[in-house]
């Protein structure tokens, strides 16, 4: 013999289903959604828009480049263009790149990271002339994954990705050509 379903049974089983989603709801479901969101690392490199970059330049080993922004692109000091989109790329690079960790907040060596007098230097700067970034850049780290590098004079050493080392080598590869 089989039991009927009646209609006080259907009743509370609703009611019972009804009170577990209500709980599902306002507990669990409700909890993720008001939860603070998670830490999302330190700020990008560059802390302007990459739009407001106009200047870029970048002294390695004695030699400077220099880019300027202009209604075009990108132009060197003396008006030739720079080819591809070599400087763009490194600025929107810039703008969402984020150090990968601080690997010596006070190194007593800074040479061993390749920073100090040998380093390379890349600064840039807004369209009103003011720096908007500082980076020192020293030697990749021993797995060539990141560059070593120190922002607008600070002490600590950073690990960057390795995307800046690519980026750097493509703006060194796209230098504006001498018009003979």
């Amino acid at each position: 013999m089989t039991a009927q379903p009646t209609p006080r049974g259907t009743a509370l089983v609703l009611a019972v289903l009804a009170g577990l989603v209500g709980y599902l709801w306002l507990f669990e479901l409700g909890a993720r959604r008001t939860a603070e969101p998670a830490d999302a690392g330190p700020p990008p490199l560059l802390a302007v828009a990459p739009a407001e970059v106009a200047r870029v330049e970048l002294e390695d080993h004695g030699t400077r480049l220099t880019a300027l922004r202009d209604g075009e692109g990108w132009a060197d000091p003396r008006g030739r263009r720079w080819r591809a989109s070599a400087v763009s790329d490194l600025v929107d690079t810039l703008g969402s790149l984020r150090p990968v960790m601080v690997v010596d907040p006070e190194p007593e060596k800074p040479a061993d990271y390749g920073l100090g007098e040998a380093a390379r230097r890349l600064e840039l700067s807004g369209r009103d002339g003011r720096p908007v970034l500082a980076l020192e850049l020293g030697e990749r780290n021993p797995a060539w994954t990141g560059i070593y590098a120190r922002r607008d004079g600070r002490p600590e050493v950073m690990l960057i990705g390795g995307l800046l080392s690519w980026e750097l080598e493509k703006l060194q590869s796209a230098v504006p050509e001498a018009k003979p």
